[in-house]
């Protein structure tokens, strides 16, 4: 073999090397999903919910299914998907950061438990503020990886009548991370 035809075979191989390459790193760049304004209360609404779990009510659980732990009944979780504390964090972590889902799970760490891969529950709801009304928005590109989303909540002077005294205003903030938007700050707004 000549060495010319070495050298094609050589240089043919490093521009392929190079081609494939310059594939790998274009492809690595991660895609970030925008989201509508419509999307963003969407997926503000699944996380109140999830967050309400935590903070107003109780996940949906089976009035009739329950286990008695030191004379405490706990009843079994039938939200779709959720049968562990594993499955319940990992469904926080698609609307929240690891912080929030990390904090909600600890402070509520003694109302589930796990018997024989089920997921019981400890009821404990208190209800909204009925001082409190209807909620709007308002969707705010910070940048291309963080959103604010503004929410606007009327105070009734009197909720029989739902005459609107003033509005309270929270700000949330979404953050792309790990490939999908999450809440990087929560409260409830109830």
């Amino acid at each position: 073999m000549s060495i010319r035809k070495v050298n094609i075979k050589i240089l043919l191989i490093c521009i392929v090397i190079t081609f494939l390459f310059l594939m790998l790193v274009s492809c690595a760049k991660a895609t970030i999903a925008e989201l509508t304004d419509n999307e963003v209360v969407d997926l503000y609404k699944k996380a109140k919910e999830a967050y309400g779990w935590f903070d107003l009510t109780t996940i949906p659980h089976d009035p009739e299914k329950y286990i008695e732990i030191d004379g405490v009944k706990y009843f079994e979780v039938i939200q779709p998907g959720i049968t562990s504390k594993r499955a319940l964090a990992d469904y926080l972590n698609e609307f929240f950061t690891e912080e929030i889902t990390e904090g909600l799970m600890t402070v509520s760490s003694n109302r589930y438990v796990e018997q024989e891969g089920k997921l019981y529950v400890l009821p404990a709801d208190r209800g909204t503020d009925i001082f409190k009304g209807a909620e709007s928005y308002e969707v705010f590109r910070v940048s291309d990886r963080e959103i604010k989303l503004t929410v606007t909540v009327e105070i009734y002077d009197d909720p029989e009548q739902r005459n609107v005294r003033e509005y309270e205003q929270y700000d949330f903030f979404l953050e792309f991370s790990d490939n999908r938007w999450r809440f990087k700050n929560f409260e409830s707004v109830r």
